[in-house]
Parts: structure tokens; C-alpha cells; sequence
């Protein structure tokens, strides 16, 4: 999977679990010209870290191909 980034670059779909999160921060603090300070920087790369963690959860969660998108969400 290929999609655009605020930026306009191609990014592809992440296959492997060798994700390097303080690289990931680096290079979109760089892309979207958003500098970090370093005394945040620790702070950001760690919840990035978390967000990670439960992308990989919401990501691995089967769904059956029988499953519908929903044109409406009402809550």
C-alpha cells in the first residue's frame, strides 16, 4: 500500500516490525520543517513508541472479509 503524506512524498506500507521510531521523528520533523527541541525530543520519540504499540494492536485485529465499512458513523 502507497499513500501521500502531508508533504506529498510516498510512503510505503511498513512490512516488517523493524520500525526505528526515533528515525521516524527525525525525518518527519525534518520533512514538515517542524523542528523538536531536544529537551522534548526524548518525550516525543516515547509517545510516538506508545502509538506505535497500539497501531500494531488495532493493525493485527482480525476482520472477517464479510465485514462491512459503514457509510455513517452514529455512535
Amino acid at each position: 500500500m502507497v499513500w501521500l503524506t502531508p508533504r506529498f512524498a510516498i510512503v510505503k506500507k511498513m512490512e516488517n516490525q523493524d520500525f526505528n521510531v526515533q528515525e521516524y521523528v527525525n525525518q518527519m520533523s525534518f520533512l514538515l520543517d517542524l523542528p523538536i527541541n531536544d529537551e522534548y525530543k526524548h518525550g516525543v520519540i516515547a509517545n510516538f513508541e506508545r502509538i506505535k504499540d497500539i497501531a500494531e494492536i488495532v493493525n493485527n485485529f482480525p476482520l472477517p472479509e464479510s465485514i462491512e465499512i459503514a457509510p455513517i458513523f452514529e455512535p
